[in-house]
């Protein structure tokens, strides 16, 4: 699939007035899903790819999977379709200067295979003083140079965009049904796989006043990747339906003392932080150690 596949979907579902749900039905496929790809949060399986090329073929014949490739100004051609103005990059807010996506997007096409995966984190629980909490994170790199970033906790979801820029990989996410928004700035790793990554996450509690929070975070890569959109998707819903919560003691102790630091003048006194932040000198951002490589290599063939 070429660069704009959600443009051209788009695109196609205007000129042959199909609606979302109608092509849900014949394609076989949950209308959330076509909303998905509509957004570009996800892409079609080849699977998927080839029966809603079919059923876009029956209505337009002639039109194959290679239409898909010809870019979106063909495939307007095709379909007898005006081109619209150059769409604005997808997902992001004007507010983001363009070098600084396209820094992102070179980023993602050298380095994202090194993030993309299942993610676990662990940050100190703001609704239970005293425990931790663990959400579940899936990063996933697009064909044009894109990071998605999906985030959920029993039945919240956030959706949003991940930019690794210099050596930090940067965040935001909101969820749709309250319109919460969660950011994050994480240590970045230059490694074939990233294993581990720490930094600093801000959103609101979902208390009667929406209370701004920030805290250390956490996270531990947890699973890769199927490459099967829909079957990523279910396994985040999987991992995101465990309960979420563990006591301070069930945390390991140099995870513990590493997100659970005090700060502020009488932590500035003894040694200690002024504010809430993650130096790249104390982080525990990492690739596969040695350790994980040689059991890699040991497991692989084999399985």
């Amino acid at each position: 699939m070429g660069k704009g596949f959600s443009d051209g979907l788009e695109l196609v579902l205007k000129a042959l007035s199909i609606s979302r749900a109608q092509l849900a039905a014949e394609v076989g496929v949950d209308k959330s899903l076509i909303s998905r790809w509509c957004s570009g949060s996800v892409t079609p399986s080849a699977h998927n790819l080839a029966r809603l090329t079919q059923r876009i073929a029956e209505r337009h014949p002639g039109f194959s999977l290679h239409d898909w490739d010809a870019g979106f100004d063909a495939l307007a051609a095709t379909f007898g379709v005006a081109v619209p103005a150059p769409p604005r990059a997808h997902g992001f807010a004007d507010w983001v200067p363009m070098p600084m996506l396209q820094e992102a997007s070179a980023t993602v096409h050298a380095h994202g295979a090194s993030y993309a995966g299942f993610w676990r984190t662990t940050r100190a629980s703001s609704e239970v003083p005293g425990q931790f909490i663990h959400d579940h994170i899936m990063l996933r790199c697009t064909e044009d140079g894109r990071m998605t970033f999906r985030l959920g906790v029993m039945d919240i979801r956030y959706s949003g965009w991940a930019l690794p820029i210099q050596n930090e990989l940067f965040a935001v996410a909101t969820d749709v049904l309250t319109g919460t928004f969660v950011f994050s700035i994480f240590n970045g790793v230059l490694r074939p796989k990233v294993e581990v990554v720490d930094g600093l996450i801000m959103t609101c509690m979902r208390d009667a006043g929406g209370t701004p929070i920030a805290s250390k975070c956490l996270l531990e890569r947890v699973g890769d990747l199927t490459g099967d959109d829909a079957s990523d998707e279910a396994k985040l819903d999987v991992l995101a339906a465990a309960y979420p919560l563990s006591a301070a003691a069930a945390i390991p102790d140099h995870v513990r003392v590493h997100l659970w630091e005090d700060v502020g003048p009488a932590a500035l006194a003894s040694g200690g932080d002024p504010i809430l932040m993650m130096t790249l000198a104390r982080s525990m951002s990492r690739g596969a150690t040695y350790e994980d490589r040689t059991l890699a290599a040991v497991v692989e063939p084999g399985h």
